[in-house]
């Protein structure tokens, strides 16, 4: 026998079940209307029309969309942040949620594995983890680019880590890489009064070096995939810590972080 909680709200006195606002989380975590449409397996205009509905119901607007694609508002926000609260609660004696990029994709691994079961692993971007850890989606977030976690307000977080950028230097035409610490690099350069420009951005690694554009890149990530590439840079200007952002300092929290800790990378 299969047993899962079913949730709903009332927000200004009017009920709102969790199959209505799963469709608002969506939107929250494609960026898109289209994106979240294909997510849910039903066609745009019932998204559409879903949403207009959800909008009624709570008396106030909820999306807002531009040109990049649909976010959600202060109050929709407010309303996917109560929800995955509600659901985090519910969820308490399961696994610890627990996100990283593919910078420290293998160190998760290898802490997990000693670990053993209680622990569950979601690999992406630190932007794509921080909005759901925010949103009350994620138990843990290891952190490439510690300048989110400085910038995050009333959060508990934690040492776990050290790297260093590789800068590879081909004039000032530049690729930006999804994972690591890129915003430390690009400041770098304006620190030093060096004009550049971002003409894309990229997920795959082989692409980033064949790229014939200048970029950013962890160390350790490179090392990992075996490439060797020199960098323009001295590496001590461009170090940085790797932390961990956390809603508690559980039990099974404190285990991850002396896991953490003990393999480095």
């Amino acid at each position: 026998m299969e047993i899962e909680p079913s949730f709903s709200l009332r927000i200004n006195g009017v009920s709102v079940t969790s199959r209505q606002l799963d469709v608002l989380i969506a939107v929250y975590q494609e960026g898109s209307q289209n994106g979240a449409a294909e997510r849910l397996g039903i066609s745009t205009p019932v998204l559409h029309r879903q949403l207009s509905q959800l909008q009624g119901r709570v008396g106030a607007r909820l999306v807002q969309t531009s040109r990049t694609g649909t976010s959600l508002t202060r109050e929709g926000r407010a309303l996917v942040r109560e929800y995955q609260a509600l659901r985090g609660r519910a969820r308490s004696g399961e696994s610890l949620l627990v996100g990283c990029s593919i910078v420290t994709e293998d160190l998760l691994l290898l802490a997990l594995s000693n670990l053993g079961d209680g622990y569950d692993l979601i690999i992406s971007d630190d932007e794509r983890n921080l909005k759901d850890f925010q949103a009350g989606l994620m138990d843990v977030v290891v952190v490439d680019d510690p300048l989110w976690v400085y910038e995050t307000e009333d959060v508990l977080w934690e040492e776990v880590a050290e790297d260093y950028l590789v800068h590879v230097d081909r004039g000032n035409r530049y690729l930006r890489f999804m994972y690591g610490a890129q915003r430390i690099g690009f400041r770098h350069l304006e620190g030093g009064g060096r004009e550049y420009f971002i003409e894309g951005t990229t997920r795959y690694l082989p692409s980033l070096i064949g790229s014939g554009r200048s970029f950013f890149v962890n160390h350790s990530l490179l090392a990992r995939k075996g490439y060797k590439l020199r960098t323009a840079t001295d590496p001590s200007l461009l170090t940085h810590k790797i932390l961990a952002m956390m809603v508690e300092r559980s039990r099974e929290v404190e285990r991850l972080m002396g896991e953490l800790k003990a393999r480095r990378i």
